[in-house]
């Protein structure tokens, strides 16, 4: 069924890769078609009758219609008005939009075109050559305009009302007018070769002299019907037009009034120009015939005219071809995007087939995990035993997919492997879409993939890349967003444990609370708090939740690294105090010991988070999931830091408890040759060093110690020559001892022992040994203390070990504490000093002033003041 308009018919031979979407009809093997030496213009249709062999077919086209002749009323009035008026609908060159474009089959940024427009009104004139103008003086082109139906005013008018600046374009040079007889009639008659002249000398003179890149002219061409003027040389020298503008960057539009020309000459007309303004729109002629066709050759008029009309079915038929693809295309890559990644590339054959049209295509897929190419789904047609061309050329395909470029095989050899009744392909395309993979196509006649197929081929790549990277970016994003609201449970049950922990009074209270909140949040299934068994070297449970508590029952972990077991995820975050993360139970060789037990409860993965606050060991927290990788980096920071706070509350409710006790447990210990900064200046200077005291801060630590008839200078000289002290600084001495500040950078045993919150009781380094008197908490595990300093000094013994009373306990006790200490007179200057403001600032009496109340001299006060605050001080400081 042919669609309403007119047609072209030729008669064509049968070939097997006919193209598909034409109107078709065999022609009876018996049938003969009569020669017709001229083509029937009449009506809606242009037949050509051409004698050729038996078995062929019929092609119905759609085409440009045809000038013909018509009595119906134009736009100008009645036909009598208008005896050559022609139908406004049927003129290509009526202009109906106001803008200047380019068909997709005509370059736009290509200078080189010979353009037709055929009019019948002045507004239809200015509609498309206005814009043409504006266009050219928007890129900087060199615009001329030949007036003839009109005068320079009327031109100059439609180009102001288009918002074009005629007289600045005029004067800088862009644009300037130009009359027939400037151009077209130089001597009062028409001479192409003149004409053509004054265009090559004008094209010359504006790209080689003035700089432009392009020209654009257009004239109005009805000054050929005035006078004696030959239409046959106009019709040539349109011709010869061709071949100047196909060489040089400049684009011309002749302008035809189709109320002054017969229909007749507008076929000719149109048939010297390879474009035509249609609808508002630049568009390929199919009706152009170039001048060599004309002009005779070793054919006739009539072959040359049916083999231009049969090439330019071909091109048409290659046209329907990529419509109907881009069509395909279309409605392929609206269903792409809506589709996941695993869908995706299932369909990826059938698209691939059903929009270049061929026998077969398959996908292949990279993947990741292998790093290899994987085929993935295959799609034929009509074809079910089609060789894939895939599997012939797979290396080919990973060559493709690796430098990301299209291979075409435009002649395929046979598969000799195959049945000789298979339809063998011989044609096919490679086609890498980005990092996903490659597609394969085929067909089973040679040379499809011609450059509009593989511009075709290479688009269906680019938009299946498109969809897979939209696919993959929604599957990070989804990923992303179920992290997130994981995360913020588990942010939710941090929150709930802090302010808890705000709340737990001791360290029973907070690892059992911990325990119970996490156990109840996804995607935890047991939780446990397990600590350091010095006696046994294993980690045994301070408290769990999530009633799998048979679980610990059944396994052993053992902290000593020549034990029966290897060292696990939770002995090793006890050992190094870092995270371990064991994603799969199943195959993670670090749990393999204790692999069994735990799958049998269920459990696919698992965290352990070491407790420690500024470096004190509080246990290990673990927490068990039912699913492998349950648990990302994200969330595993926050469990760290998680380790951390619970740490840090234990570490304050064991103070809270120390503060609250009265008794202390007294340790002394003996170290063998001290190894840290006091010991090595205790050995280089041959002394005895008393430490006194330290002062942490930010930075480094200032130690205080004392030695006896011991030369100050060598004490200094030889601290500033051992590494770790930046300074050693004289103090204070006297007729036997000495006082010294040594700024320290790196941990020594005195600065180790204050960090495990105990009390430096004394402390004395020699040369050979070092004994030092420690007050522990009662919540600090002795054995615990012994081997942490042990771990750094390995020449530590325990000496003796006992508990007693703590110094002072109450504020009565110190009051009564103090007044041993002071004198009836030191008690009475202290009182009396700080009863009267002595120690604010600035002072309400002067010392001057509380010595005269006191009735004593001014340095009998200060030297007693000094010791009253000395004997505080140390009242204060030993018992800190």
């Amino acid at each position: 069924m042919l669609d309403d308009g007119p047609y072209a018919m030729i008669v064509r031979p049968n070939r097997p890769d006919h193209a598909s979407g034409l109107n078709e009809q065999l022609v009876d093997d018996s049938e003969r078609l009569e020669v017709s030496e001229t083509a029937v213009r009449c009506g809606r249709e242009a037949v050509f009758r051409v004698d050729r062999p038996a078995c062929a077919t019929l092609l119905w086209l759609p085409c440009l219609p045809l000038y013909t002749m018509t009595n119906d009323p134009g736009p100008n009035g009645p036909s009598s008005n208008t005896p050559h008026s022609v139908r406004s609908r049927h003129v290509p060159g009526s202009a109906a939009a106001d803008r200047f474009e380019f068909d997709s089959n005509v370059e736009e940024t290509d200078p080189h075109h010979h353009i037709a427009i055929l009019y019948e009104t002045p507004q239809q004139q200015f509609a498309a050559v206005v814009p043409y103008i504006r266009d050219g003086l928007e890129r900087g082109d060199r615009c001329l305009y030949i007036y003839d139906d009109n005068d320079r005013e009327a031109v100059e008018a439609a180009m102001r009302e288009a918002g074009i600046d005629v007289d600045a374009a005029v004067a800088s040079g862009d644009l300037s007018f130009h009359s027939k007889d400037d151009s077209f009639l130089q001597d009062g008659d028409f001479e192409p070769d003149d004409t053509i002249d004054f265009a090559t000398e004008t094209i010359r003179e504006a790209t080689e002299e003035d700089g432009y890149d392009a020209v654009r002219i257009t004239g109005e061409m009805t000054f050929v019907l005035d006078g004696d003027h030959d239409v046959e040389q106009m019709i040539e020298y349109e011709h010869a037009l061709n071949d100047v503008f196909g060489t040089r960057p400049v684009l011309g539009i002749c302008q035809y009034n189709v109320t002054h020309f017969d229909p007749e000459i507008l076929n000719q007309i149109i048939r010297a120009h390879p474009n035509l303004v249609y609808d508002g729109t630049v568009r390929r002629n199919f009706y152009y015939l170039p001048s060599e066709e004309i002009t005779g050759g070793e054919h006739s008029p009539t072959d040359q005219s049916v083999q231009s009309l049969l090439d330019r079915v071909t091109a048409y038929e290659q046209l329907q071809r990529r419509e109907q693809g881009l069509s395909a295309l279309s409605d392929a890559t609206q269903e792409l995007m809506q589709l996941d990644a695993g869908n995706i590339t299932g369909r990826i054959g059938d698209i691939v087939r059903e929009v270049l049209d061929v026998t077969f295509a398959s996908v292949w897929v990279y993947d990741e995990t292998t790093g290899e190419l994987e085929l993935q789904s295959g799609s034929t047609r009509d074809y079910q035993t089609a060789t894939t061309l895939a599997d012939r050329y797979e290396e080919r395909a990973w060559q493709a997919f690796v430098t990301g470029q299209t291979e075409v095989l435009d002649k395929l050899s046979p598969d000799i492997s195959a049945d000789p009744s298979q339809h063998q392909l011989q044609s096919g395309i490679v086609v890498p879409f980005g990092r996903h993979g490659v597609f394969c196509a085929g067909s089973i006649h040679p040379n499809v993939f011609d450059d509009p197929t593989v511009e075709m081929a290479n688009t269906v790549g680019a938009n299946i890349e498109t969809a897979l990277d939209r696919a993959d970016r929604e599957r990070t994003v989804e990923e992303r967003n179920e992290k997130l609201e994981r995360l913020n449970r588990i942010n939710q049950v941090i929150r709930e444990i802090g302010e808890a922990l705000v709340e737990a009074d001791t360290r029973d209270d907070i690892q059992e609370m911990v325990c119970e909140r996490l156990a109840a949040a996804d995607p935890y299934r047991f939780v446990w708090i397990g600590e350091r068994d010095v006696e046994t070297d294993t980690v045994t449970p301070r408290a769990s939740a999530g009633g799998h508590d048979g679980y610990l029952d059944g396994v052993t972990i053992t902290t000593d690294e020549n034990g029966p077991t290897e060292r696990g995820p939770i002995s090793t975050a006890l050992q190094t105090q870092t995270v371990q993360h064991v994603q799969d139970v199943l195959i993670d060789p670090a749990v393999k010991p204790w692999r069994e037990a735990t799958l049998a409860h269920g459990f696919r993965s698992c965290i352990s988070v070491p407790l420690v606050y500024e470096q004190t060991s509080y246990g290990v927290l673990t927490l068990y999931s039912g699913e492998p990788n349950a648990i990302d980096e994200m969330e595993r920071d926050v469990l760290a830091e998680l380790g951390e706070t619970i740490a840090h509350s234990i570490d304050a409710a064991e103070t809270r408890e120390t503060l609250q006790t009265d008794t202390v447990t007294e340790l002394t210990l003996s170290v063998q040759e001290l190894d840290d900064v006091l010991g090595c200046l205790a050995r280089e200077v041959g002394c005895e060093i008393e430490f006194d005291g330290l002062v942490q801060s930010d930075g480094p630590v200032h130690h205080f110690f004392t030695t006896r008839d011991t030369d100050p200078d060598a004490v200094v000289a030889s601290g500033s020559q051992i590494d770790g002290i930046t300074d050693t600084e004289l103090i204070s001495r006297d007729e036997t001892h000495c006082t010294f500040e040594a700024t320290v950078t790196e941990p020594t045993l005195a600065s180790r022992v204050v960090d495990q919150q105990a009390v430096l009781q004394s402390f004395t380094i020699t040369d050979e040994t070092s004994t030092l008197v420690v007050d522990l908490p009662p919540t600090t595990e002795v054995r615990e203390f012994v081997e942490m300093v042990r771990s750094v000094y390995p020449g530590t013994d325990l000496v003796t070990r006992h508990t007693r009373n703590r110094s002072i306990a109450s504020q009565q006790d110190l009051r009564d504490t103090l007044d041993d200490r002071l004198t009836d007179r030191q008690r009475e200057i202290l009182e009396m000093a700080y009863l009267s403001d002595f120690f604010e600032s600035p002072r309400t009496r002067t010392g001057n002033e509380l010595s005269t109340a006191l009735d004593i001299s001014q340095p009998t006060f200060a030297h007693h003041l000094r010791e009253a605050q000395r004997k505080l001080c140390e009242l204060v400081f030993e018992n800190a």
